[in-house]
């Protein structure tokens, strides 16, 4: 993992920006670091989602909705 992802992923989570607009999300992380990429930052709101997501929110029936969602062509 690069170091860039790493410091997107860091500063959007000790902000909680992770839900936020990702126009709003990027704005907010170039202030504080301005040598990001805007692929850097979007890479990293999709790590911080992944962090944050709990295994019990996944229930049975959002099982099989991701399934019929998986099995459409």
């Amino acid at each position: 993992m690069n170091k860039k992802l790493l410091n997107a992923t860091e500063i959007i989570l000790s902000n909680n920006l992770a839900y936020l607009d990702i126009d709003e999300v990027i704005e907010k992380v170039k202030e504080i670091n301005p040598r990001l990429s805007e692929f850097d930052i979007i890479s990293g709101i999709n790590l911080a989602k992944r962090l944050l997501f709990k295994k019990e929110y996944l229930t049975d029936e959002i099982k099989i909705e991701l399934k019929m969602w998986e099995s459409v062509e």
